[in-house]
């Protein structure tokens, strides 16, 4: 477990534990990105390169998925960190559901926190395009259901593997229906967040360098 912790502590570290506006311009940088892709009307796909990493990731514990997405969350290869993202996702939680070491406080607490901490950017990224959502959802459940988990295998309980990819069917089936539904709450979403985003870096602006100081060392 204390390898698992010091992973965990170490992701953290390098990369979604920026200082308060670090990462309100990493949000804005997230949103400016995305928009460009949209632009470009190019639907995701997984490409051969992602693949050989989850083929990778698949021999390892799942914690690692969320190593590798935040080096390419850094990178700015946002579809391929959120893939990864979803993926990592499955793979956790079959792995805790039948791992008979399973400790909350141990691998749950650890899921749970790397869940908490990536999915916020993540799905910030996601929510601009629903398409992109329902495909990478696709991608992902498509590639657990098609690759084994090398590192703990389906065959340990092939029901429990299938029973946890149909959740994500559900949330496929659910943002397919009510679309209009979740590209308006999505878009007001966005609209205060980039409001608050605006504001909070004018106030940061207006600060003098001791209050600057002082706030980055309460980060």
């Amino acid at each position: 477990m204390t390898r698992l912790f010091l992973t965990f502590v170490f992701f953290l570290a390098t990369t979604f534990c920026f200082g308060q506006i670090e990462q309100l311009e990493i949000y804005k940088k997230l949103y400016t990105t995305a928009d460009s892709l949209n632009k470009l009307g190019k639907p995701f796909s997984v490409d051969s390169s992602i693949i050989q990493k989850a083929k990778s990731l698949d021999k390892q514990h799942p914690a690692k998925y969320f190593e590798e997405l935040g080096e390419l969350f850094k990178k700015a290869k946002y579809h391929d960190a959120a893939f990864l993202y979803y993926l990592g996702l499955l793979r956790y939680r079959y792995y805790n559901s039948v791992n008979p070491k399973y400790q909350a406080s141990g691998d749950g607490a650890l899921a749970a926190s790397l869940q908490y901490v990536a999915g916020e950017p993540i799905n910030l990224f996601l929510k601009t395009n629903i398409d992109n959502f329902i495909s990478v959802l696709k991608s992902a459940s498509d590639y657990y259901s098609k690759n084994d988990y090398d590192f703990y295998s389906r065959s340990k309980d092939t029901a429990k593997y299938e029973e946890v990819v149909q959740g994500f069917s559900s949330l496929i089936r659910d943002l397919e229906t009510n679309r209009v539904k979740y590209e308006k709450e999505w878009n007001d979403e966005r609209k205060m967040m980039v409001e608050n985003i605006d504001k909070a870096i004018d106030e940061y602006n207006k600060m003098t360098p001791e209050e600057k100081k002082k706030l980055k060392d309460n980060s």
